[in-house]
């Protein structure tokens, strides 16, 4: 996401006061700080939790880096945000997981996840960008040759603040991690 699809999402979605925002699993207490701002989250991996669905998130401590681990991930829905850098910006993922959350909780989280999904899908745009490796002549799919373009992705839901900065310039990419070769573009592009 775009920061300013970020935001958006979190206005609209997150917008409620049983719902916390957790700076990735690994803590300075048992406990973790939670929030209700995405201004205070400063990593790439943001916890999204509920009290609703569990009173709190049980933790481990970990010796070895002497951080508490979350040991509830199954009670979240993990938002791994995306980063802008330069020319580039990385994917972000929504996922849970509720494999050790008994039948109420799994229900509660996956109707959360299926709301947060609705909105992306009613907001955001599909099959609008395509992979292409720059490093690779363009050529279509055949026997053990991968197309270079792909076709258009049907799996990445872009958001409308990306999709303008991606029109604004055509240098600008989305890209699975900063480092990948691989890289999209829109397909109105190529």
């Amino acid at each position: 996401m775009h920061p300013n699809d970020e935001a958006d999402f979190f206005s609209k979605c997150l917008a409620s006061s049983d719902i916390f925002l957790i700076d990735g699993p690994r803590w300075q207490a048992p406990n973790p700080k939670v929030h209700q701002s995405l201004a205070d989250i400063n990593g790439n991996y943001c916890i999204v939790w509920s009290n609703q669905d569990a009173d709190r998130l049980q933790s481990r401590y970990v010796h070895e880096c002497g951080d508490w681990y979350c040991d509830s991930e199954f009670l979240t829905i993990q938002f791994l945000r995306s980063q802008l850098i330069d020319q580039v910006l990385t994917e972000g993922r929504l996922a849970v997981s509720t494999s050790g959350a008994n039948e109420a909780q799994t229900k509660a989280l996956s109707q959360r996840f299926k709301l947060y999904s609705s909105y992306l899908k009613r907001e955001y745009s599909n099959a609008i960008i395509e992979w292409f490796n720059p490093n690779l002549p363009e050529s279509s799919l055949g026997l053990n040759v991968s197309a270079n373009p792909t076709k258009p992705d049907l799996q990445v839901w872009v958001g409308p603040h990306a999709r303008n900065w991606m029109l604004r310039d055509a240098r600008h990419r989305i890209k699975q991690f900063r480092s990948s070769v691989v890289e999209a573009r829109l397909v109105m592009q190529s």
